[in-house]
């Protein structure tokens, strides 16, 4: 099966409704010794990862100016397709059990939680760590239908997950990012998005910063980013056009803010396909 890739969503209904199907799945486990530095560039992996901390410290920074700082019994989700780099810092050696998958909706397109990475404090983490141990132990035992029970596995952690939540979610801003997800090509004003909110311009403003690292226009234009990069990997179209197709008119600003997300500019994600 082919996947076409589609635009990130924040608390994904597909998923939360349950009309998605885990298409590939691989676990592992392994010590990183501080200090080390691991970079990742966009193009280097198609698949999400979550990931339990059983032991040491990590900062993972995607460039947005609001790093996650992970410690020993944190669980930490990484989506696809996206430019990071994960600092382990001077201390305890690290260790770390980590699954990588691909979930797919109804129509074959690959979705993930959510568009950046992020930490989830409400967990059981016992059980998680639990779960995470058996998925691993299961995929290398490499016993009868292994395969089927560490997606088994999956299900129940992303269950755990999306059910905690559920119950702690209080953002005060969700309203104007789900639309902004589903509607990033459109010149929203920061005025209509806070109305969506019942918010006065500055307390959105200040909410949206501190809920997602961004300004309202930096986050919209970080979903156009992305749209460009899946153009430019997919479609023959020049930097130029796709530029032009995804609201971008200043192509010096453009180039910098294509590689300020993707880790590379756009004409070497685009040679790379041709």
């Amino acid at each position: 099966m082919q996947f076409i890739k589609k635009v990130n969503q924040i608390n994904n209904t597909d998923i939360i409704s349950g009309n998605f199907s885990i298409y590939s799945i691989s676990a592992n486990h392994s010590y990183i010794t501080p200090p080390s530095t691991h970079v990742r560039y966009a193009t280097e992996h198609k698949n999400d990862r979550i990931i339990y901390i059983a032991s040491g410290k990590a900062t993972f920074d995607m460039y947005n100016n609001k790093p996650v700082i992970a410690e020993s019994g944190s669980i930490v989700y990484i989506p696809y397709n996206i430019a990071y780099k994960a600092d382990w810092t001077e201390g305890e050696k690290g260790e770390v059990y980590s699954i990588n998958f691909v979930m797919a909706d109804v129509n074959g397109y690959q979705i993930n939680l959510c568009s950046e990475i992020c930490k989830f404090e409400e967990c059981n983490k016992r059980m998680m760590e639990s779960l995470f141990i058996e998925c691993y132990k299961t995929f290398y035992d490499a016993n009868y239908a292994h395969i089927i029970k560490c997606k088994y596995l999956l299900y129940k952690m992303l269950y755990v997950i999306i059910s905690m939540q559920e119950k702690s979610g209080n953002s005060k801003i969700g309203k104007a990012i789900k639309f902004l997800e589903l509607n990033y090509l459109s010149d929203v004003s920061i005025k209509d998005l806070a109305d969506m909110c019942n918010l006065g311009e500055c307390m959105f403003r200040r909410y949206f910063k501190e809920e997602t690292g961004l300004s309202p226009l930096k986050y919209r234009n970080k979903l156009r980013i992305m749209h460009a990069y899946d153009i430019l990997t997919n479609e023959p179209f020049s930097v130029a056009e796709v530029m032009e197709i995804t609201g971008f008119y200043d192509a010096s600003y453009f180039n910098k803010t294509f590689k300020l997300y993707i880790g590379k500019s756009p004409s070497e994600c685009r040679h790379k396909n041709e």
